[in-house]
């Protein structure tokens, strides 16, 4: 039996194939795409890139996988059917080809089949939970639609903060200086740099990281601010989960040696929740997924087997 599991994010796009014990046969990573940023063609092409390199071994394109799923940035509603489709006409020979969300991967990753929560923090924000068979959403909209606790959002409010010296309401900070260092421009050029599309906001969250670790007060209260959003997510997905729920945290923000987490743990110490990290990457969860849906049973000894052939 031969399954794939596929990780599919705007940064990158990552392929595991493997058997039916979870033994890895073979691994690609490609540059990713989020198709409501990038397009489906891009997206596609990833995907054509990556599972030709993984799928050599076993006739390519044309190899005949039991099972196929992907989680991806981008993944729900109507797109869902689109990359189905996409994945279907490059892998004319699959039995099983499944899309869901990115969350959904990450999620499986950390709690295998069982009823939890997801919560990610990377450029952008989204919770999920499962229960009884179904998911429930928790914001992921967008930056334009989300209130924050995202990459985004930080790297929004720290630009705010930098304006410090040109807007009267606003007191010295670090982030000034590290905006200005980063950017090599003045904060007044960078407004209509911003606004012309040429700064990534999201890019620039480590530098609110870094204001914080100086002890600088506005950093840390866009850091309280930010998270205190994230928790408002935790307590929907509590109550909504009706009972104790276990969490998996995933995305660049929420590491575990991050000030960020730090601060979102002292916050939602008092949620009905259990915070933790999986302990394998989110395309294990997408292989796992790929196992279920070959009508495999949930077995401890699929994931140390993954876990130790996927060095």
């Amino acid at each position: 039996m031969i399954l794939a599991g596929i990780d599919s994010g705007g940064t990158s796009c990552r392929v595991a194939v493997c058997d039916q014990t979870g033994r890895v046969l073979k691994k690609c990573t490609v540059s990713g795409h989020n198709p409501n940023a990038d397009g489906f063609d891009a997206l596609e092409e990833s995907l054509r890139k990556c599972l030709t390199q993984a799928l050599d071994p076993y006739g390519g394109l044309d190899c005949p996988l039991d099972a196929l799923h992907m989680g991806a940035a981008g993944g729900e509603g109507e797109n869902k059917r689109r990359l189905e489709e996409i994945l279907r006409r490059l892998l004319p020979s699959a039995r099983q080809i499944t899309v869901s969300s990115d969350a959904l991967i990450a999620l499986s990753a950390g709690l295998g089949r069982k009823d939890g929560g997801v919560l990610i923090a990377g450029t952008g924000s989204i919770g999920f939970i499962r229960k009884g068979g179904k998911l429930l959403r928790f914001g992921g909209w967008g930056y334009l639609a989300d209130k924050g606790g995202s990459g985004w959002a930080l790297g929004r409010d720290g630009f705010r903060a930098a304006m410090a010296g040109h807007d009267a309401g606003l007191p010295p900070t670090a982030l000034t200086e590290l905006y200005e260092a980063t950017l090599q421009m003045t904060m007044m050029e960078a407004v209509p740099a911003l606004y012309q599309g040429e700064i990534a906001l999201a890019s620039c969250a480590p530098l609110v990281f870094r204001a914080a670790e100086l002890g600088d007060r506005p950093a840390m209260e866009i850091l309280r601010e930010n998270a205190a959003i994230l928790v408002q997510t935790l307590e929907k997905m509590s109550r909504a989960f009706g009972g104790p729920c276990p969490v998996v945290l995933a995305g660049g923000l929420l590491g575990a040696d991050s000030p960020y987490l730090s601060i979102l743990r002292k916050q939602a110490a008092g949620l009905p929740v259990t915070l933790l990290h999986a302990p394998l990457p989110p395309v294990y969860g997408a292989a796992a997924l790929a196992a279920a849906e070959a009508g495999l049973p949930e077995d401890p000894e699929f994931e140390r087997q993954f876990a130790c052939s996927a060095q």
